[in-house]
């Protein structure tokens, strides 16, 4: 059974509930880098920006905030829709809260029924940590009647640190660090079902020299994970695994040495889970070079030398980013090469043995000022890609590159002017789903921003349709609508059509006309955002509608 803790007031803002039925019109993605969609503003000093899909078009984002009483950090998220319109309470809906006490870290992930599993570290006081967990559905409702304990600090481990939330099969597989005396670390895992039964160790797991940190938990293929992490916290350290098995045993007979001796940390890292749970490692070494390299859940290395050097160019690289499909890798990274300006970007590409496809130098992806860039990268379409960096004079920016390493646009696209850029790592880069990208980011003044731009390079203004262009002029008015709204040809030319499209393009309403001028009835509606597509002779225009 759960072990669960009666006595803690956790506090579900009946918010929530209530705001999943509000729209608010003045949210939706900007088209004005000037002034980027605001997901939350500063007066929670907000921290720790999470984000990712919600299977439904739509994305989550979350972040601790302690606008409570600006002392103990909360956890508060907010969901959006394709186009940018928040689904719960504006600037965010509570999430978690701890009477007394104040939310050090947090995780989450969306399971693959679409619940939500949290994991939060929270204490009074320092040396108090305790972990919990808490099962949420899609509109971050608990479904347990309290959080469920995972472990707390106590003699000898001083602090609880860096949770990570793996889905797998009823549930999720849960990992942290210990700190104990002396300050040497130690990484543990955990099973937790959907009933919220702690399956493993009462504490965790903990996977034998694994004595550092940071760590990462990626799939195995089998219901386990396989465990990456550094072992030390020194230029040059390497990095090792584990499988942990379905029972929470180690699945192999000793640590993995992952990278060789020397060639360890230098800078960020990055990894993936490839075809057959292989595993993909980027990585910035000691000596400002980016590798890559591949494992396999049996723990073997798959490049013979490994790791392979991603740029062969004698430059100062790092900032390194990565994604896969069908196959290939793509890597980008920061090179200070000339002419750059402090740091520009550049992108490889691998084939599944390894092979390089683009100059072995790399290609070049975005020539831009930079102060202390990060990286970010995502699938776009037809196997390109789309890179970001933050610009100190353009701006956050993005780049699609093709897959032959030719640029797809004329030039970069600006998430938003410098003002508002990134506070340095916290920022995350995700597919759109429609071959662009959604970014959502946190500035130096605490302010939460979020941004799209589609595949074409456009910022904003961007339905999810594939809607035919328009040849023809309408206006469509009141906007934000109530029960009805006016459809007029400003050319004069009969309307044919009016179809009536939800954000993910399914049609939801026709009325067939023959004027100019038609009223549509959308009393059948819910409030939200919908698509109007008005057919003449002469072509179809698509209207983005707000229905109040």
């Amino acid at each position: 059974m759960p072990t669960h803790q009666p006595t803690l007031l956790f506090r579900l803002a009946a918010v929530i509930a209530v705001a999943c039925t509000c729209v608010l019109a003045c949210a939706q993605w900007s088209t004005d880098p000037a002034a980027p969609l605001v997901v939350a503003t500063p007066a929670g000093a907000p921290d720790g920006l999470r984000a990712f899909s919600d299977g439904n078009g739509g994305w989550y984002t979350f972040w601790r905030d302690k606008r409570a009483d600006g002392t103990h950090f909360d956890v508060y998220g907010q969901r959006l829709d394709a186009d940018g319109y928040p689904l719960w309470a504006a600037n965010g809906a509570l999430v978690y809260h701890e009477d007394s006490c104040s939310v050090s870290d947090f995780a989450i992930a969306r399971l693959a029924d679409g619940k939500l599993m949290l994991v939060t570290i929270a204490a009074p006081q320092t040396y108090a940590d305790t972990m919990r967990a808490l099962l949420l559905d899609a509109d971050a409702t608990p479904l347990w009647p309290t959080p469920v304990m995972i472990t707390h600090a106590g003699s000898p481990v001083l602090v609880l640190g860096e949770p990570a939330v793996l889905p797998v099969s009823d549930g999720a597989i849960i990992g942290w660090y210990d700190t104990y005396f002396g300050g040497s670390r130690g990484v543990n895992v955990t099973r937790i079902n959907m009933a919220g039964d702690v399956l493993w160790e009462p504490h965790g797991y903990a996977i034998p020299g694994a004595t550092y940190g940071p760590f990462a938990l990626r799939p195995d293929g089998t219901d386990g994970t396989v465990v990456i992490w550094r072992v030390g916290n020194g230029i040059g350290q390497g990095f090792k695994a584990m499988r942990v098995n379905g029972a929470g045993a180690n699945a192999w007979a000793a640590n993995m040495d992952v990278t060789p001796p020397g060639n360890g940390f230098g800078g960020n890292h990055v990894l993936l889970t490839g075809p057959e749970a292989n595993n993909l490692m980027a990585y910035t070494n000691s000596a400002n070079k980016v590798q890559f390299l591949q494992f396999t859940a049996a723990g073997t290395l798959l490049f013979d030398p490994s790791p392979i050097p991603v740029c062969g160019y004698a430059s100062s690289q790092g900032q390194v980013s990565m994604v896969h499909e069908a196959g290939f890798t793509t890597v980008v990274w920061g090179d200070n090469r000339p002419p750059a300006s402090n740091r520009d970007v550049y992108m490889q590409r691998f084939d599944s043995e390894g092979n390089s496809l683009l100059d072995s130098d790399g290609v070049l992806v975005m020539h831009l000022n930079t102060y202390i860039p990060t990286t970010g990268l995502v699938l776009s379409q037809d196997g390109s890609v789309i890179a970001t960096i933050d610009s100190n004079v353009g701006g956050y920016s993005a780049m699609r590159m093709n897959a032959d390493g030719t640029p797809a646009w004329p030039e970069p696209a600006a998430f938003c002017v410098p003002a508002h850029n990134p506070f340095y790592e916290r920022q995350v880069q995700l597919p759109d789903g429609d071959g662009g990208i959604v970014s959502f980011w946190l500035t130096s003044g605490g302010t939460v921003h979020g941004g799209r731009i589609d595949a074409n390079g456009t910022l904003g203004d961007h339905t999810g349709i594939g809607a035919a262009a328009a040849t023809t002029t309408v206006a469509v008015h009141p906007n934000p609508a109530k029960d009805q709204v006016i459809a007029k040809a400003l050319d004069g030319m009969p309307i044919t059509m009016i179809e009536v499209l939800g954000m993910r393009g399914e049609r939801l309403a026709l009325q067939q006309a023959g004027a100019p001028r038609v009223v549509v009835d959308l009393s059948g509606l819910a409030g939200g955002p919908y698509v109007l597509r008005v057919h003449t002779a002469k072509g179809t225009a698509s209207h983005r509608l707000l229905k109040q």
